[in-house]
């Protein structure tokens, strides 16, 4: 089970992934060990996968993000070719298979329009069974898991979550 300190520790980690212990301790009115061994617990359980950054791409020359909707053929050569093909284009960053009209939606993030044509939609096109692709123009909503960690505490409170 977590705990309220649980909670308050993944809310500062939501803020800051490289706080460190002491200051953290002190913010939330603890001592260091025990920041530490809640840290450790939450790894154990998987609950924080991974501490990582954010990296504004647009400043590394990558301008452009799209969603690419596709589905396959029942080949299963040809499926795992797609496979491959997710997981070996760098920009290609992440896909997941949903449950819809589209089998596979995935994000890519590339240099230019040309880029993702060159590197990302022609190479799909023989692999799939038709794409549907969104450039994104804009954002709207950046990245902000806070209210979902709120929802989660409150799903805690009321018991309706699940043991990990």
């Amino acid at each position: 089970m977590l705990d309220d300190l649980d909670f308050k520790i993944l809310e500062a980690l939501i803020d800051d992934g490289r706080i460190k212990f002491k200051h953290l301790a002190k913010a939330l009115h603890t001592d260091e060990r025990k920041i530490s061994r809640r840290i450790n617990k939450l790894v154990k359980m998987g609950i924080i996968k991974k501490f990582t950054i954010e990296i504004d791409w647009k400043k590394l020359g990558l301008n452009m993000v799209a969603y690419v909707c596709t589905r396959t053929t029942v080949d299963e050569v040809v499926r795992k070719k797609l496979f491959d093909f997710f997981n070996e284009e760098p920009r290609i960053v992440h896909v997941n298979s949903t449950v819809g009209a589209y089998e596979y939606v995935l994000k890519a993030m590339c240099i230019d329009l040309q880029d993702f044509r060159e590197r990302v939609a022609t190479p799909l096109e023989p692999l799939t069974a038709g794409l549907s692709t969104s450039v994104v123009s804009g954002s709207i909503k950046s990245l902000n898991y806070k209210p979902l960690l709120r929802i989660a505490y409150q799903l805690r409170s009321l018991n309706k979550y699940s043991e990990p």
